[in-house]
């Protein structure tokens, strides 16, 4: 699918994006998701995590602007010393459906590739349905975890992890 997003335009991070990726983050997963206060915790616990890699040049924090405001954001950083995570991985919902999410993947998996990451991990939830099909059409493989009480909702975490070195390194743009 193009991309129908040519008034979005993707910058890097800056802190003092920090209270607008966690109230769009709470509102969105409190008020649509039901997930408990909990969530706000592990927000501020991710965002104190990944900003301590914010100078580091192989961490990749992105924000979506559509009309000077922020509309989307994902970070990727080091996991271990081949892998990096992504996190923290949101649009509006105006802004779904339209290829953002894909252009927004597609800029992190490249700059990984040029970073000498050798793999990009990230977890969802079951019920976050299109970013499972995104990760997928994107060359991600799927594993499945059991399911359990997250946030006081029952869902059943899913893992994905992309290879990006190897036959099927280059399948991410399909």
């Amino acid at each position: 699918m193009p991309a129908d997003t040519p008034n979005v335009v993707l910058r890097d991070y800056r802190r003092r994006d920090r209270a607008w990726v966690t109230a769009a983050n709470l509102r969105h997963y409190r008020t649509v998701e039901g997930f408990d206060a909990g969530f706000e915790d592990a927000i501020v616990a991710a965002l104190d995590l990944l900003e301590r890699h914010i100078d580091d040049e192989t961490s990749t924090f992105l924000i979506a602007e559509a009309d000077g405001r922020p509309v989307g954001c994902v970070f990727f950083c080091a996991d271990t010393g081949t892998a990096g995570r992504v996190r923290l991985f949101y649009l509006d919902k105006a802004q779904r459906g339209r290829g953002l999410g894909r252009r927004m993947m597609t800029r992190i998996i490249d700059r990984a590739r040029a970073s000498g990451f050798e793999t990009i991990r990230v977890s969802t939830f079951d019920r976050h349905r299109a970013a499972c099909r995104l990760y997928a059409a994107l060359g991600f493989d799927r594993t499945t975890r059991a399911r359990a009480t997250v946030f006081g909702q029952p869902m059943r975490q899913v893992d994905f992890e992309l290879g990006l070195t190897g036959p099927r390194a280059d399948e991410h743009t399909g």
